[in-house]
């Protein structure tokens, strides 16, 4: 992966449309735009306050000293999510991208929120833990900054393992099913190109 630490931001653009008759121009989108290396990247949102929101992410994400993608303009935790082919690796990659991001409060109810959902989004696997050995294993070791993780125990392993294995992919009749639980549980992050409420890819 080819990365970089030397990244610059701009102010973000608005987007107008001229409708004719006179009219005062019609502002329709706003757009991030950032540089990582010498390549010029950027990202249109429908509205100012989605734009600020991921404007504020990845300037949050270079004081954090994350390494940026040289392809995808994204920093490393943000673009593991984006790169997931199943729900649980996302899930997973999504928590941390936002962990340094959100509040006490807010880390509560996002984790809490895609714990109940995550066993949801897994296949029929031999082996199912305990659906209670599975939110552990969820809150107290999968969701946790990897910096934070206790040691775990051995069913709690057994139980990443399996979801690991049973996690549904991300393309499938599912996803449409993830996007408003996620929607009404969490709260956690403002939408961009999936369901409106949370970073789930379309």
């Amino acid at each position: 992966m080819n990365t970089s630490y030397k990244v610059k931001f701009w102010d973000i653009r608005i987007n107008t449309r001229n409708d004719g008759n006179g009219k005062k121009p019609r502002i329709v989108s706003h757009t991030v735009r950032w540089t990582v290396g010498n390549r010029e990247k950027s990202s249109t949102f429908k509205t100012k306050g989605l734009a600020e929101s991921f404007l504020s992410e990845l300037r949050q994400a270079a004081r954090n000293g994350e390494a940026f993608e040289l392809e995808s303009g994204l920093p490393a935790s943000m673009a593991r999510a984006k790169n997931a082919r199943t729900w649980y690796p996302f899930a997973v990659a999504y928590v941390h991208a936002w962990w340094p991001h959100a509040a006490a409060k807010s880390r509560e109810g996002m984790t809490d929120a895609l714990a109940n959902i995550t066993p949801v989004l897994t296949g029929n696997l031999k082996g199912r833990p305990d659906s209670q050995i599975i939110r552990r294993a969820l809150r107290q070791y999968s969701f946790l900054p990897e910096d934070r993780r206790p040691e775990p125990t051995a069913e709690i392993m057994q139980a990443v393992k399996w979801l690991e294995s049973a996690s549904l992919p991300l393309k499938g009749p599912r996803r449409a099913e993830a996007r408003p639980c996620c929607s009404r549980s969490s709260r956690a992050a403002p939408g961009r190109d999936g369901c409106g409420d949370c970073d789930l890819p379309a």
